[in-house]
């Protein structure tokens, strides 16, 4: 029998649990295996295994051919290891071991969601022995910190009840200021304790054990405790009601750690650990109304979480992650990303085959980007193998110098040097006996090579003032007075981000690299590429070679005119972003566009081109693209003759019926010849001296007399004095206000009394009457 447990110190005390009610040791009918530690013996019948452990099983033995039953335990937290093994067992259930068995379970089980997913699945409710919890909703609306609330309720709930507390905080800093904060308020008979993923085991054995000396405990965890886990003693839970969730940003390819309120599973699940001996009680950092609100369970990672080793274990069954059957399925946009991902670290291609270094990978059962540098570490020396499994502690275990120290990785690596006795060299040590190989003198001039094959889209290159572009498209960014800060090249081992509008990631773990070891070890990133752009400054196309790294230009070259069809590209670029009206049109060219607008309005026969901008736009290939092939600047394009070229799109026929029906220019009764305007809106005008129309009753029209012309009557001097559309009406209505003011001010010009019969004329009246 195989337990699945999604936390390896749950795995450990379930295992010593069941053995004790055997009364054995761990290791004969009940063992487990963990990351680089396995209790199992050959009379050994249940194994509580974490992680990736059941997913290794499956693969190397599809069968599983000595197991009959496999349990997944606390599955309400739906890890992401949990929801590939369910998948990878119903396969073998269904296609090679009908026999096998398979339990779900968890005292917050979601089974509507289970039930679509194992229709004919028995289900089982079983109360369990539990005891009486009183619940206490304890809001606290002060302006305080979580942690300060925390151990205020704390301090109260001590007050209040006999027995051990035990404290649940969203991460490990909440718990250690926590812990400072309730040792000022404690006696010595009472002892704090903490209990979080990464620390020692004796610390964690101390936590869930009795107090030697019988004094009262308060353990201060994350939700780590939140199941599997019965903790002798604790009777009252004290629930901040918050956690640490790992969002992973698929913009940034980086996983952000969020703290957030819990669900009503985990709020259910923490409350228990108060009941598990006897009766106790749980406090409540929140309203009963707030509770409520809560969502009933927490998403599932699948939905969350960097889908890199989760499509690696897909490839390597030999089927894709939207074949398995999964409660929630990953959208497109993450796979995608795990692709990207793993194609980068060299492990699969294109088409998703596991390439040779994939498969080594796979066999490691490491995260992939830690197992790519242990197997490229190889290729240089024992000596950086060596290094390399110091730097896969480094990478997946907790910072030796804290957070506050800098962000240099040689610091890290030289403390480990001094300090043998340090608890990370327990795990550097295992990867040594995993890899077989040799401890040896570090070579740590390279250290930032390794750093790069486990994290080639995290190599960056200087921005700014502690700022770096990385490979990948991303920012990231030193702490002030961090001592990288100035080098040009770093490899990027580890990043924080703690808030979703953060810009740049905060390196915490790096190192410098120089130029010498790029080109050495990271050219087959390097890609040389013609580029044809535009260049705002100049308003022109720009044509060069980069050579870049990923998202990082690392050169520019100028180089010749560009290809034709690269041209053309980048001017559909430019009339996408200003718009078909945007271009440069000259005003002979705008006129014939609106005069086409009118046509195509207006006159039924004729073959009229659309000219309206979405028109232009949608035909634009055809009437100007072909003649923009050597264009290069803004400036160039305003001497194309866009009148020519717009005019084109017409017959020899339909030119002359335009310039027939829609002219240009008419003639008034003054023998002039005036322009006449036409406008976007559809509107055509005829702005004139007020004398030279003088006899013209009936108001210009075009197009048939489909639109008549705006009269714009002007002053001697060419100024507005009247606008019309009715010629005969104005002259017999309020031209006579018109002429009483223009005769005092234009004396020398004709203001005749009745202007529909009186001549037309452009001269004085002075030289009208010498020319008479």
């Amino acid at each position: 029998m195989i337990m699945l447990q999604p936390r390896r110190i749950a795995a450990r005390n379930i295992a010593h649990f069941l053995a004790r009610q055997l009364g054995q040791e761990v290791g004969q009918t009940v063992g487990y295996r963990i990351r680089g530690e396995s209790k199992v013996g050959k009379d050994t019948r249940l194994e509580i295994v974490t992680e990736g452990i059941l997913t290794r099983m499956l693969q190397n033995d599809p069968e599983l051919s000595e197991v009959g039953l496999v349990i997944f335990d606390e599955f309400h937290e739906r890890s992401m290891h949990a929801d590939l093994s369910l998948a990878l067992c119903l396969e073998v259930k269904d296609a090679l071991r009908d026999d096998l068995r398979l339990l779900v379970m968890s005292a917050t089980l979601d089974v509507s969601s289970l039930r679509e997913l194992l229709p004919s699945a028995e289900s089982i409710a079983c109360s369990g022995r539990s005891y009486p919890i009183e619940t206490n909703y304890r809001p606290d609306t002060s302006n305080g910190s979580i942690v300060d609330k925390t151990a205020r309720l704390t301090l109260f709930a001590a007050s209040e009840h006999q027995g051990d507390i035990l404290v649940f905080l969203p991460g490990q800093g909440e718990i250690r200021r926590c812990e400072r904060a309730l040792a000022q308020s404690l006696t010595k008979d009472t002892q704090i304790h903490c209990l979080f993923s990464q620390q020692a085991m004796s610390a964690q054995e101390a936590a869930l054990t009795p107090d030697p000396q019988g004094r009262r405990k308060i353990i201060l965890a994350t939700n780590i405790a939140e199941t599997s886990l019965t903790i002798e003693g604790v009777s009252v839970v004290v629930d901040s009601g918050m956690q640490k969730k790992a969002i992973y940003q698929l913009n940034k390819g980086l996983t952000l750690l969020q703290s957030q309120m819990i669900s009503k599973a985990s709020a259910t699940q923490r409350a228990g650990r108060a009941g598990r001996l006897g009766p106790g009680a749980c406090y409540r950092l929140w309203s009963e109304e707030q509770h409520q609100r809560l969502v009933e369970h927490d998403q599932a990672e699948i939905l969350t979480n960097d889908l890199s080793s989760f499509l690696l274990e897909a490839c390597m069954w030999g089927a894709k992650i939207t074949d398995f059957s999964l409660i929630d399925m990953p959208s497109e946009a993450q796979i995608t990303q795990a692709h990207s991902v793993l194609m980068g670290l060299q492990i699969v291609d294109e088409n998703l085959q596991v390439s040779l270094h994939g498969k080594a990978v796979h066999r490691l059962g490491s995260q992939v980007h830690i197992g790519t540098m242990l197997l490229k570490s190889r290729q240089l020396s024992p000596a950086h193998q060596s290094l390399a499994c110091a730097l896969a502690v480094l990478l997946e275990d907790k910072d030796p110098m804290g957070n506050q120290a800098g962000s240099l990785c040689y610091e890290r690596l030289t403390l480990l040097q001094q300090q043998k006795n340090h608890s990370l060299w327990r795990g550097i040590r295992q990867w040594h006996k995993k890899l077989e190989c040799k401890l040896t003198p570090w070579p740590l001039e390279d250290t930032a090579v390794l750093l790069g094959f486990a994290f080639p889209h995290w190599i960056g290159k200087a921005s700014g003032a502690a700022r770096y572009a990385l490979v990948n498209g991303t920012g990231a960014q030193l702490l002030e007075h961090d001592p990288l800060i100035g080098q040009d090249w770093l490899a990027v081992g580890n990043m924080l981000l703690t808030d979703s509008s953060q810009a740049n990631a905060r390196i915490t773990l790096a190192e410098p690299l120089s130029r010498q070891q790029i080109d050495q070890y990271f050219n087959h990133l390097i890609i040389a590429e013609a580029r044809c752009e535009w260049d705002t400054s100049r308003a022109a196309i720009s044509s060069h070679t980069v050579q870049r790294l990923g998202r990082i230009v690392m050169q520019k070259t100028p180089s010749a005119k560009p290809s034709g069809e690269l041209i053309i590209a980048l001017w559909h670029k430019q009339i996408d972003a200003r718009g078909i009206m945007g271009l440069p049109f000259n005003e002979a060219a705008l006129q014939l566009i609106y005069r086409l607008r009118l046509a195509k309005e207006h006159l039924t026969d004729g073959q009229w081109p659309d000219a309206s901008e979405a028109g232009l736009l949608n035909s634009v290939e055809q009437w100007l693209m072909p003649y923009l092939h050597d264009v290069l600047s803004w400036q160039q394009l305003t001497k194309v003759d866009f009148y020519s070229l717009v005019l084109n799109q017409l017959t020899y026929a339909d030119q002359q019926a335009l310039n027939q029906l829609l002219p240009t220019s008419i003639t008034v009764p003054s023998n002039s010849r005036i322009r006449l305007h036409y406008d976007e809106t559809g509107g055509v005008s005829l702005s004139v001296r007020m004398q030279e129309v003088y006899g013209l009753t009936d108001t210009p029209s075009v197009a048939r007399g489909n639109v008549k012309v705006q009269m714009v009557l002007l002053s001697p001097a060419g100024r507005p004095l009247q606008q019309t559309q009715d010629l005969a009406g104005f002259w017999q209505g309020s031209y006579k206000e018109v002429q009483k003011e223009m005769k005092g001010r234009y004396q020398k010009h004709f203001w005749p009394d009745d202007p529909a019969t009186a001549p037309a004329t452009t001269k004085t009246n002075k030289r009208r009457l010498a020319s008479d």
